[in-house]
């Protein structure tokens, strides 16, 4: 009961919070742009055929063509806008979560009733997670009916990233919740959670350069310690391919609409083949390692809050 009242508590916040309109707004509007988006065999037609182009690469009735679309989407739409922006946005909408819970006359009612505070604030992190899963059911649920209505591509795999939105907030709300309890700050959990995001950013970049320039690997030392370094931070980087790999989605440079692999330099076609084959590396990389590794970095980081918020003063 104890907990089903803090998921309610925290659905009324998250239907408060401006920022959830926003997100609504923002979604409404890539549902728009997607409908206005027709296919018709060799041709794209956009603003519900104002302007047209003649395209085959895109085409959802062969298989290369649907992998392109269902990458654009991915690549473009949910990692952009919900990978991004939506991410970014949850994190101030949810940083003072936790400094409001830990006030004097909010926490001094709750913790008069039989939970301990280990429990309580369990509770109170998991509920929090009620206004990611709303969104994310929203954005992902609207474009894939679109894909499959209005394009006639059916992508059940797509649904996953649902999931994969709420582990990618929860890598990162771990480091602001830990921050909210040891400085009850929600600009500090914004601010150091956004600087921990770009830290794991670059981390896990860091092989992929290694990858893409051989000749840096002949630097045995400093190749092996970037490789060391990668494992421990959570891999928010791997969210669109992961997303990828469930969509069945190709390649990002195929999902860009002005791109020609056709027309590129021979020079720009060694560096795009070396970056194709890197980027199909990330996408087939073990789903285990990459989820579970940082699942384990997040709860490191929640025992660690969670001593922290158990043996406070309130």
């Amino acid at each position: 009961m104890q907990f089903w009242a803090l998921i309610v508590d925290s659905f009324r916040e998250s239907i408060d919070r401006k920022i959830f309109w926003v997100l609504v707004g923002v979604t409404a509007l890539v549902a728009l742009a997607m409908l206005s988006v027709g296919f018709h065999g060799d041709s794209v037609s956009l603003f519900f055929g104002m302007w047209s182009t003649e395209t085959e690469r895109f085409n959802p009735l062969m298989d290369y063509g649907r992998a392109n679309l269902v990458g654009f989407v991915v690549y473009l739409l949910a990692n952009t806008v919900m990978g991004w922006i939506g991410i970014t946005l949850m994190i101030i909408a949810t940083a003072g979560a936790f400094p409001a819970f830990m006030e004097r006359g909010a926490l001094d009612v709750v913790l008069a009733k039989p939970i301990s505070r280990p429990r309580l604030f369990l509770y109170k992190y998991l509920a929090t997670m009620v206004f990611v899963v709303l969104q994310g059911a929203f954005f992902f649920g609207l474009t894939f009916l679109i894909m499959g209505l209005r394009w006639g591509v059916w992508v059940p795999g797509y649904l996953f990233c649902i999931v994969l939105l709420v582990l990618l907030f929860s890598y990162l709300y771990c480091v602001s919740v830990l921050v909210a309890v040891k400085t009850r700050s929600s600009v500090a959990a914004i601010l150091l959670t956004l600087l921990a995001w770009v830290a794991f950013a670059l981390i896990h970049q860091a092989p992929v350069v290694f990858d893409e320039f051989p000749e840096l690997k002949e630097r045995r030392t400093l190749y092996t310690a970037v490789r060391v370094a990668s494992w421990i931070p959570p891999k928010t980087g791997d969210f669109p391919y992961l997303a990828a790999r469930w969509s069945r989605a190709g390649a990002s440079i195929d999902a860009v609409p002005f791109f020609d692999t056709a027309t590129a330099s021979d020079l720009d076609r060694e560096d795009l083949d070396r970056a194709r084959k890197v980027e199909e590396r990330e996408i087939s990389k073990s789903q285990l390692y990459s989820i579970g590794s940082s699942l384990l970095f997040e709860i490191v980081i929640v025992l660690w809050a969670m001593w922290i918020f158990a043996r406070k003063d309130y």
